[in-house]
């Protein structure tokens, strides 16, 4: 089994999934982590919006940068959370980590 090398993640930023053209300048801020959000902030019209961009934005090769990619999805108790979840699962290209939304008992993080 490989060795584990514990990294320490300073920054975390968000960037909105409805602001595909934010996602490039989020990179470049030197934050060790980059968050898609998918969930606060978006408006329920606007949330498969949301999730189509953040799909696309993996579509494309990844800079070995140093920057942890991240998608934060809907909550579970949702259809919006399922929906996040089949999209990640349908892609050839799925982002490298998911981030767990708000949830409110262990069986949501189970679920997941």
């Amino acid at each position: 089994m490989p060795e584990r090398i514990a990294c320490p993640r300073r920054s975390f930023i968000f960037t909105p999934g409805l602001r595909p053209e934010m996602y490039p300048k989020a990179l470049a801020t030197g934050a060790d982590i980059v968050c898609v959000e998918l969930e606060d902030g978006i408006a329920p019209r606007d949330k498969p919006a949301a999730r189509a961009n953040a799909m696309k934005l993996f579509e494309r090769p990844q800079a070995d940068d140093g920057v942890e990619r991240v998608v934060r999805i809907n909550s579970l108790r949702e259809g919006f959370g399922m929906a996040d979840v089949q999209a990640v699962l349908a892609t050839d290209t799925p982002p490298p980590a998911l981030m767990l939304p708000k949830v409110r008992t262990p069986d949501e993080v189970a679920l997941l």
